[in-house]
């Protein structure tokens, strides 16, 4: 700060002079003193005002580091939480690929296993069939080398006895020869015996008090007339060697084709073809003949009742092996169903394969009546064996005990499926004639929701709702309303006013899934 000089400060001549400079000196030294002391005090409030900057710089960072720290250990449990949360996921889905590979892996195993067991069922049928044959065939031989050594032997003794008695005749002829002469008279003509009487009709079965029971009796009698059938080509086929090539080959291309058959729209066109090329060459073959009515369920009255054996043989056979795959594949699988009820529809619809206009499905639904007879109002009790042998449960190979239940289940389940993919099939726009029409869907459907609490059984739950699983639309288009009143009594009603069992809680479990995959609400 500039001070300022007074000018009189030298000035010695003047007392006036003088006190004025030493006031003026004054003021200035009290003027230096009070900014001085205010540069003091603004310095000390500025080392207060830095001390709380400093202070306040210092919580500050204590705050942040405190900050940094909770952030690092929030992020660390976060990191700790989303590694738990990952490794537990990472176990749940290694838990889940080991269930899935330990469920495949036993999928393949059962399906292993019941491909040998059906490979073994076959080849023990085949093998029984062939010993059979070969039994039936030295039968028949040591009957014929009896029959002709019996014959031989009859005639070599009336032989002997003629000669005996021409002998004698010569001899007593030789010693009264001249009384004989004399008394000669013709000789007696010997009048043939009368022909021994037919032996009078075995006595007919009595007639079953419902129809049903004798609808079934009938189809039973058609099983048995195409095992006779059976016997019958094979003995033509040891008496005609081009007949034995042809009907082998063709027994075995049906076989083979029908075995081929699989799910999947158009999947079945070359089997198809090539059993209906082999039963054409079949009808061809007019000799041998046979009576066609014995293999239907109502014959018409007509005065010309054969026609072709082969091709009703064939028939059966491809009827037998279709069964098989109802059983086998369809068991297993029963969406397959569809598809080979659409070829053995076809097959018996085909006016190649009719006499008379006639299909020849009788055939096929014998075979139904004998391996699932609850379809057609039959009944039985599943704890004794005569009813389980009533209800189509079905022997060992020994023929002694009776399969498992689980196989015997998985049996009915395809059977089940195998008549709906039959008889709901829609001929509509098609040219041939449906030969097993929708009504005998409804009529089966009715047998097994019309039994009573007492006669139910677990297979009559099995076959229903094999009958309904992945058929409820079709059901649906040919009956419409009545088909849900029908699906309500058969698979609400039905189990409820039935005893509690596993097949009656499967089926009754069909409820949600139509709800749930159909949005149909019963």
């Amino acid at each position: 700060m500039e001070i300022m000089t007074s000018p009189y400060k030298l000035a010695k001549d003047s007392p006036s002079r003088q006190l004025l400079w030493e006031l003026g000196q004054l003021a200035i030294s009290t003027q230096e003193g009070f900014y001085a002391h205010l540069d003091r005090e603004s310095h000390k409030r500025q080392a207060l005002h830095q001390q709380a900057l400093a202070a306040a710089t210092a919580k500050h960072e204590s705050v942040r580091r405190t900050a940094e720290q909770y952030q690092e250990r929030l992020e660390e449990q976060i990191r700790a939480e989303q590694k738990r949360r990952d490794d537990e996921e990472q176990r749940e889905l290694e838990k889940l690929r080991r269930e899935r590979v330990e469920q495949e892996t036993a999928e393949r195993n059962r399906d292993v296993e019941r491909a040998k067991t059906i490979e073994l069922e076959k080849r023990t049928a085949e093998v029984k069939r062939l010993e059979k044959e070969a039994a039936y065939r030295r039968k028949a031989e040591r009957e014929r080398q009896d029959t002709e050594t019996a014959k031989r032997q009859e005639e070599e003794r009336k032989k002997t006895a003629r000669q005996k008695d021409d002998a004698a005749a010569a001899e007593v002829r030789a010693r009264e020869a001249t009384v004989i002469a004399q008394k000669a008279r013709s000789a007696p003509v010997v009048q043939a015996p009368a022909p021994i009487p037919a032996p009078a009709p075995p006595v007919q079965q009595a007639t079953l008090t419902t129809h049903l029971e004798a609808e079934h009796s009938r189809y039973l009698e058609i099983h048995r007339a195409l095992k006779e059938l059976r016997n019958f080509m094979t003995t033509q086929a040891k008496q005609n060697a081009q007949l034995k090539g042809a009907m082998g080959d063709m027994r075995r291309e049906i076989r083979k084709s029908v075995g081929q058959l699989r799910d999947g729209k158009g999947a079945n066109k070359v089997q198809l073809q090539t059993t209906i090329e082999t039963l054409k060459k079949a009808a061809t073959v007019v000799e041998p003949q046979v009576d066609i009515t014995m293999f239907l369920a109502s014959p018409p009255q007509v005065d010309d009742r054969n026609g072709p054996a082969l091709l009703v043989y064939l028939l059966n056979i491809f009827a037998k092996a279709m069964i098989s795959q109802f059983i086998n594949e369809a068991g297993v699988k029963p969406l397959i169903a569809d598809n080979l009820g659409t070829v053995a529809s076809h097959i018996f619809a085909l006016d190649n394969f009719r006499w008379k206009g006639i299909s020849l499905i009788d055939v096929l639904i014998a075979k139904f009546h004998v391996v699932c007879p609850v379809l057609f109002g039959i009944y039985g009790n599943e704890r004794t064996p005569e009813g389980k042998q009533r209800l189509g449960w079905w022997r060992e190979e020994d023929g002694r005990a009776f399969v498992p239940e689980q196989r015997h289940f998985e049996r009915m389940t395809g059977l089940g499926a195998g008549f709906a993919g039959i008889s709901l099939k829609n001929y509509e726009k098609a040219r041939a004639q449906n030969p097993y029409p929708d009504k005998h869907y409804w009529t089966s459907l009715a047998c097994i929701t019309n039994v009573s609490p007492q006669q139910i059984t677990q297979t009559h739950f099995v076959v229903l709702k094999g009958m309904v699983e992945n058929f409820e639309s079709k059901f649906l288009h040919f009956f419409g309303d009545a088909a849900i009143a029908a699906l309500r009594l058969g698979l609400i009603e039905l189990p409820r006013r039935s005893p509690p069992s596993v097949a009656a809680k499967s089926l009754a479990g069909l409820v949600d899934v139509l709800k749930r995959d159909k949005k149909l609400t019963l």
